[in-house]
């Protein structure tokens, strides 16, 4: 049977688990046991496990009351916004994909190898204490969030998504008789933050693996993971130096590939002649901007205006009048989503919207066109995943997770991203096998080249760098400022 045929199979018994998830957000009904260890008994000849979660619900989620108008960081951070952002009711869907092989239901080809670990460990043992954080029964997983950043509200559910799928692991039994403990940070988004987290979690926690997280600053930790061989899977992907190091494993687009993206939508599709940037001037801004320019002149169109802000700004009118000036016809956005919504704010009071509108990269997160108003109606934005509203399997699937642990929770792009992280951390400690070492772990890792996340995205963890796999789609906010899909997935045309 094929990956497609396999999935399919799975469709079908996820869709009998949906009730049983949905009723199981406060514990493990006998039934809804009894038909998980059936559906896993079913599939391990195939190497998989289909299994809708029993767990409990382990959090209250994060209340969405407010706060800055702004998505997850994307090109970096901003300044404050005034709009609350979206709530999420748990939506019951179907179950989650994984196994204990990981296998093509974890979207990676080859991972049913001999060795590779189930939830029980074998009879000969899982050789106790085999690496830095690793006991018999425990395998340390850290991460670091800015939770103490004005982003709080993004940054804490994109926490909970990880809570929830570790979670979710160890009550399918977790991976060869050991269970997860996931230990989070909070950094503030302060550089000290995260050294001193880093310290913390390697030295005194001793973690075996970092996992995912949604932190400023990770251009600063690789000499660290260099000097301890300590991994880093499921980092926020904000900054170039992750895409380099040995050692780190993003589960996000690099902002370089999101600004050839944008960039050959706003060419192909809303034929641009003369795009202006509106960036950031730092993390993923200067990248995303120089990438979007070299796209657009392969495409031959001129991208050359442009005007940058800083993290913290009262207003972009200046930028706004730059760009106005210039006589773009297009606005594109290498810019985080706080200071998106303040360009276009500043754009409707000077009265000015460009021919062919705005074209967001780092914008997927529903607050985004609410908070930026009325001239966000028509905008565009930029998506590396299956939009988080649509009813594709492997969408269902994410949601019907977290929303299991945390029905409170609202769903974004880089919770997205973190969430793919500790799918990849577990397919890749299922592989590595009972007797886990972290070189076994990082080799797992590098054997994913195609790794399918499940919501449309590829990822190569051999060569992270590369951006063969790199593609998205793109959303555009309709008059009542909610996202709908308007593509299907595309990739760079340079």
């Amino acid at each position: 049977m094929d990956l497609h045929g396999r999935r399919r199979g799975f469709a079908v018994a996820a869709l009998l688990a949906v009730l049983a998830l949905v009723a199981s957000a406060c514990g493990a009904s006998p039934r809804v046991t009894r038909e998980v260890e059936a559906r896993d008994r079913n599939s391990s000849a195939l190497g998989l496990q289909a299994s809708a979660s029993g767990g409990t619900d382990n959090g209250s989620g994060t209340s969405d009351t407010g706060g800055v108008a702004a998505g997850p960081t994307g090109a970096g951070g901003g300044g404050g916004g005034n709009a609350s952002g979206t709530g999420g009711g748990a939506t019951g869907s179907a179950a989650k994909r994984g196994g204990p092989a990981a296998g093509p239901a974890a979207g990676t080809a080859g991972q049913t190898t001999a060795g590779a670990c189930g939830a029980a460990a074998p009879a000969g043992g899982n050789g106790g204490s085999t690496d830095t954080g690793v006991s018999g029964d425990t395998i340390k997983i850290g991460g670091t969030f800015f939770n103490g950043n004005y982003l709080d509200k993004y940054s804490q559910v994109t926490e909970d998504a990880v809570k929830a799928y570790f979670q979710y692991t160890n009550d399918q039994g977790g991976i060869c008789g050991r269970k997860i403990q996931f230990i989070p940070c909070d950094t503030a988004g302060t550089a000290d933050g995260t050294k001193g987290c880093l310290s913390k979690l390697a030295d005194s926690d001793k973690v075996f693996t970092m996992g995912p997280s949604l932190d400023f600053n990770l251009n600063i930790v690789q000499p660290t993971l260099a000097a301890d061989k300590l991994p880093w899977v499921g980092d926020s992907g904000l900054y170039g130096e992750e895409f380099t190091s040995p050692w780190m494993f993003p589960t996000q687009l690099n902002g370089t590939d999101v600004g050839a993206l944008i960039a050959t939508f706003a060419g192909q599709t809303l034929h641009a002649h003369k795009a202006g940037i509106s960036l950031l001037n730092d993390v993923a801004g200067p990248g995303c901007t120089k990438r979007a320019q070299e796209a657009a002149r392969a495409l031959g169109y001129d991208a050359s205006a442009t005007a940058s802000n800083g993290q913290v700004e009262t207003s972009l009118d200046n930028q706004v009048a730059t760009l106005q000036n210039a006589g773009v016809d297009t606005v594109l956005f290498c810019n985080d989503p706080v200071n998106t919504i303040k360009f276009i704010q500043s754009a409707q009071r000077r009265g000015w919207k460009p021919a062919n509108g705005f074209v967001g990269g780092f914008v997927a997160a529903d607050d985004v066109p609410q908070a930026a108003g009325s001239y966000a109606a028509g905008m565009f934005g930029f998506t590396s995943f299956d939009f988080y509203k649509s009813d594709t399997p492997g969408i269902q699937q994410y949601r019907a997770i977290t929303e299991n642990y945390y029905p409170n929770t609202f769903h974004h792009f880089y919770e997205q991203a973190a969430y793919i992280g500790a799918e990849a951390i577990v397919a890749a400690l299922r592989k590595a096998g009972p007797h886990l070492t972290r070189t076994d772990f990082v080799n797992a890792l590098k054997s994913f080249t195609d790794f399918d996340t499940g919501m449309g995205l590829h990822i190569n963890f051999a060569n992270i760098g590369n951006s063969q796999l790199s593609s998205g789609l793109m959303l555009k906010a309709d008059n009542s400022l909610k996202w709908q899909v308007l593509t299907g997935r595309f990739k760079s045309a340079a």
